[in-house]
């Protein structure tokens, strides 16, 4: 308790001297306390900031946390304010982070320190060091009009011999010599069974040939293999594989 007082007469004689050294209007800006008679007094903000400080009585009462919340203009005075400056009593922000937020939620001063928030849905934006190499522009998908991407092209068999065949694709539908194509029948009709509509059919592969020769409006494949107890006959679908 002696020493508690001590400390105290120290903080009294030191605000004694500020005034007869410097005048009151000084000494009052040096303890925090604002001078009414100044006309340049900065209007105060309606919205209250709050400020974690050391708390003066922290060690003196049992039941006094080391921090306290209190509003920023009014800080108390201290002996560490008088001699050091307001701002050696504001807890560091490592500090603020346990303690959570201030009264009512209200906002943190910006005294504080505290890492300015990011507002609600702006993206972040890397920045790139100066003289690094660009990323690669994402290469951007072909418009379509609305309309799926076209499957491969499908031709007909149009001539049919017992080891080869004919086919009404060329070069121009992507046909090369070694292209290895599907020879396909349409077997079942497919139905919406609601609306009606015609879905298309449902095809089985009878074979499969590779082209040999490319001419101007057909090519010739050699048969590679056919189904069990299938035959490869004219109008059979044709399916690059």
């Amino acid at each position: 308790m002696a020493a508690t007082m001590t400390v105290r007469h120290f903080a009294l004689l030191v605000v004694v001297v500020a005034v007869t050294a410097f005048g009151c209007s000084t000494a009052k800006s040096v303890i925090g306390v604002p001078n009414t008679g100044d006309p340049s007094v900065t209007i105060k903000s309606a919205e209250t900031r709050w400020l974690l400080i050391k708390n003066p009585r922290f060690g003196d009462v049992p039941s006094e946390p080391e921090y306290v919340w209190v509003e920023e203009d009014k800080t108390p005075v201290t002996l560490g304010t008088v001699m050091f400056g307001k701002s050696s009593i504001i807890a560091p922000p490592e500090i603020v982070a346990r303690y959570g937020s201030p009264p009512g939620g209200g906002k943190i001063s910006s005294r504080q320190g505290m890492p300015t928030p990011t507002p609600a849905g702006a993206p972040a934006t890397a920045q790139t060091p100066p003289g690094a190499p660009k990323a690669p522009a994402t290469p951007t998908a072909a418009p379509t009009n609305g309309k799926a991407p076209e499957g491969p092209k499908r031709g007909f068999v149009v001539y049919v011999d017992t080891t080869r065949i004919v086919i009404d694709l060329t070069a121009v539908d992507g046909m090369r010599a070694g292209t290895l194509v599907s020879l396909r029948r349409d077997a079942i009709p497919l139905v919406h069974p609601v609306t009606g509509e015609v879905l298309g059919e449902l095809d089985e592969e009878v074979g499969t040939a590779r082209v040999t020769e490319l001419r101007e409006r057909f090519s010739v494949a050699d048969v590679q293999t056919v189904a069990p107890g299938a035959r490869i006959q004219i109008k059979d679908r044709v399916v690059p594989k």
